[in-house]
């Protein structure tokens, strides 16, 4: 009658201090940020998160699912997902991705090109762009600014699209494109990755240049504003505050440049 006892009490126990579940969907293929391996979450945006959610296990068990970034922004549209990372500040555009975390980051984003295309110096974005072909990463629709994105509606730039990093880049060294849009840190990652593992092998490869800031944006989660409004989530706003006070603290502390710098 004891022992049963004891196991009653130590399944309460278990069950007092279990955290709410919570679950994140995160981009699956923006390497070294945050990427699928075999369905794996990974990468250094994926370390800050699971450091900061490690702190709050007493009050939320959170789960970081991979998903196509597209596929992503319609659940937050749809209301079938909570949160999605990394993002940038959207909600003048993004209306059902509202409101945002704490930032935990700061990109810098930059036009990377063939050397031929910077023959011309083009030190300003995007005028100095206009007639050429710019690749980007699908759904990262935010990248460019608004004016960017007036000159290729006018039909002043040709603007692409590829599935990840990997493949923009690939894009580029293959000449099909003559400047990407890419977080400059994630363009040298990549570039040494692709050159380590023989993807630059028999392409039209001299290295790329970078040439003008595209931008710098704030990296967020963002939540999705059709869920948060149908009450499915009443422990919103308490996760909110316990996520945005720890990657403040670990801001302050230097642990979010710490991480950062292990994959330098």
């Amino acid at each position: 009658m004891r022992q049963f006892l004891v196991l009653v009490l130590l399944a309460a126990a278990m069950t007092t201090t279990a955290g709410t579940p919570v679950t994140i969907h995160v981009d699956d293929a923006y390497i070294p940020y945050s990427f699928s391996d075999n369905g794996t979450p990974k990468g250094i945006y994926i370390d800050v998160l699971k450091a900061a959610f490690a702190k709050m296990d007493d009050q939320f068990t959170v789960t970081l699912v991979p998903v196509p970034w597209t596929r992503g922004k319609k659940m937050m549209e749809e209301g079938t997902g909570y949160g999605l990372t990394p993002a940038f500040f959207h909600g003048h555009d993004w209306p059902y991705l509202y409101p945002y975390s704490l930032p935990f980051y700061t990109e810098t984003i930059q036009a990377i090109c063939t050397p031929p295309t910077l023959d011309t110096a083009r030190a300003n974005w995007p005028d100095d762009y206009i007639g050429l072909r710019i690749g980007n990463v699908k759904g990262f629709d935010g990248w460019g600014g608004e004016k960017f994105h007036q000159l290729v509606k006018d039909g002043q730039i040709k603007y692409q699209e590829a599935k990840g990093s990997e493949a923009n880049l690939l894009k580029l060294v293959n000449n099909r494109v003559d400047c990407i849009m890419m977080e400059i840190g994630a363009y040298h990652y990549e570039l040494e990755r692709l050159n380590a593992i023989g993807k630059l092998k028999g392409t039209a490869f001299p290295e790329p240049v970078i040439g003008a800031l595209v931008g710098e944006d704030p990296v967020y989660i963002g939540y999705s504003k059709a869920m948060v409004d149908s009450g499915k989530v009443p422990h919103h706003r308490d996760f909110m505050q316990a996520f945005d006070s720890i990657i403040y603290q670990m801001g302050k502390s230097g642990e979010i440049e710490k991480i950062m710098r292990a994959y330098q």
